[in-house]
């Protein structure tokens, strides 16, 4: 058994923290076996696993190339960062296979060069998964110092993935093939498109395995398996193929062929480049045409035409800058210096966000008045009492608050006109600002433009149709627990239908709206949004509105049975 590794680039680091801090999950053998048998197909081949873990990849590629008659102790190759696994590893396929320990070095793979390098017929293995924020320091900097010199640039958000694969492609001989588990942002985070080309043009052919069950079952990270061939060449279209599980890849292995049958094209440039996602492809075809149609009217356009998307503020101590009226009323504070203010998306209980609703969630915590003070502002008594409070309970010592000045003064607060839940277990909401309040980074703000013709109420009306409903599981991406996000890009990339009516027309079917989904009734305010919106409103059928509906809810049941075990 090896790990898909979540590693950190330091040995102290390591040493410091164990193996706990490496994020270890262990990979099924029946996975490494599938992969290792996918890319050794000669007893000369020489194979790499540049992130061994436990060496369960290592093991599968010693057997395999002992069955065709080669010699693992001279060909088979590995690093590994964690002192502890290498060791254990290490005597292990020392012993049991004879590799040498000189082919096995305890490093980060990012200081290996590939162009002093021997390179190999194979790579497998996992790349390590270190999302962004703790992926950092001289080991970023290392990281796309080695993709650059390959041609790629990466951006400062990837995660460690990303510069591993292509640090992995460097080290294969013209001809090489390369086989590895890779999580699922491959196919959906902006960071990664260069990863995608990247792919494209250094492979004769690129198939991408994806599973309706998750590979790993207790982890929150959706994977797939990725298999590419013919380094040196470049390939116009991915092949894709989606299994019900990994208990169809020995059904693979028996056919004796390293053909995946069943596959479809999808044309590299399209993916790469961010103008369609691989999620699409889970959908029935008769959907995904009319989605692909649709998308293309003039009376469809993406919510980033008509409303920049933003993230709420940060305080930095949510519990300080945050005071029900009762509390503001005993320190004094002035009402000029108190701003309404959302801070769960639970407080959004309709299309429109209203003071009646403010003051309703005050009593849950749910909303509040968020101190805002402008960094000129003089302060009354009462204000600088409170703030002395804070600071005497070492508010203006957290991380968020010494890292601006004053202290006291929370930065990125704007005034929108709508709202948006961008963490949800079944639809996003998207509310309509009547509050007059501003949001913390629990929700997404909107701000439409001043060119729009839509009024707050209309945008809230037309995110109701099944065709946005599709489009927000198509451009949104899903986490561990079911959830789905949508992160500040993707929301403007949602697609909605502008009819021909007036914002008149609109606001009262908003109306309309709200009270039924108030009701508990979504389904039945989705269905009036599909009538008067798509069918009246564009000219869609029932039939049409049906498709959508069910695309919608394949992908969303999608993310729903991959929830993590407990």
């Amino acid at each position: 058994m090896t790990t898909l590794q979540t590693r950190l680039e330091t040995h102290d680091l390591v040493a410091q923290e164990g193996p706990k801090a490496l994020g270890a999950f262990y990979t099924d053998d029946q996975i490494a076996q599938f992969l290792v048998w996918w890319a050794i197909r000669s007893g000369q081949d020489t194979v790499m696993d540049p992130s061994f873990g436990g060496g369960v990849f290592l093991r599968a590629a010693c057997e395999r190339l002992t069955e065709l008659g080669g010699q693992p102790a001279c060909q088979v190759f590995g690093v590994e960062v964690d002192a502890m696994a290498h060791r254990r590893a290490v005597e292990d396929l020392c012993s049991d296979f004879g590799v040498r320990t000189q082919n096995l070095p305890l490093s980060d793979f990012f200081a290996l060069d590939s162009t002093v390098m021997q390179p190999v017929d194979v790579v497998v293995g996992n790349p390590p998964f270190i999302r962004y924020q703790r992926f950092c320091g001289d080991a970023r900097r290392t990281a796309l110092r080695r993709v650059a010199a390959e041609g790629v640039q990466l951006s400062e958000l990837s995660s460690s993935w990303a510069p591993f694969l292509v640090h992995s492609i460097a080290m294969l001989k013209t001809g090489g093939r390369l086989a590895m588990v890779v999580p699922m942002e491959m196919c959906h985070a902006a960071y990664a498109l260069p990863v995608l080309d990247h792919l494209a043009k250094s492979f004769a052919k690129v198939t991408f395995l994806t599973f309706r069950d998750k590979l790993f079952p207790d982890l929150s990270e959706n994977t797939f398996l990725l298999l590419a061939e013919g380094k040196g060449a470049h390939s116009t279209a991915f092949l894709w193929r989606d299994l019900t599980n990994a208990d169809r890849l020995p059904e693979m292995q028996q056919r004796g062929h390293w053909r995946v049958p069943g596959t479809h094209r999808i044309d590299a440039q399209t993916l790469s480049r961010g103008h369609e996602r691989l999620v699409e492809h889970f959908l029935p075809r008769k959907t995904r045409d009319l989605y692909r149609e649709l998308r293309k009217l003039a009376q469809v356009r993406r919510l980033g035409d008509v409303a920049d998307v933003g993230i709420g503020y940060v305080t930095g101590a949510n519990d300080f800058f945050h005071l029900h009226p009762d509390e503001a009323r005993m320190w004094g504070i002035p009402e000029s210096f108190l701003k309404p203010a959302v801070r769960r998306g639970r407080a959004l209980l309709g299309l429109r966000f209203t003071r009646d609703d403010w003051r309703q969630a005050l009593e849950t915590g749910e909303a509040g008045y968020l101190l805002l003070i402008e960094p000129e502002s003089p302060l009354p008594a009462s204000l600088r009492r409170y703030l002395q409070n804070g600071e005497s309970q070492g508010v203006s010592k957290t991380f968020k608050c010494r890292m601006r000045s004053p202290w006291f003064c929370v930065p990125h607060v704007h005034q929108s006109d709508a709202f948006l839940s961008y963490m949800s277990g079944a639809v996003p909401r998207l509310v309509a600002n009547h509050a007059d309040a501003v949001a913390t980074n629990s929700l997404h703000v909107l701000r439409l433009h001043a060119h729009t013709r839509l009024t707050r109420d209309a945008l809230a009306a037309l995110w109701q149709t099944f065709l946005t409903r599709l489009s927000v599981e198509v451009e949104g991406h899903p986490l561990g627990g079911g959830m789905l996000k949508l992160e500040p890009t993707e929301a403007e990339n949602v697609i909605l239908s502008l009819p021909p009516v007036t914002n008149g027309e609109l606001a009262r079917l908003a109306e309309e709206l709200d009270g039924l989904v108030r009701a508990g009734n979504d389904r039945a305010a989705q269905e009036q949004a599909d009538a008067e919106i798509l069918q009246k409103g564009i000219g869609l059928t029932q039939a049409d509105c049906r498709l959508l509906h069910e695309g919608a809810a394949t992908l969303r049941e999608r993310r729903y049975s991959r929830i993590p075990r407990a």
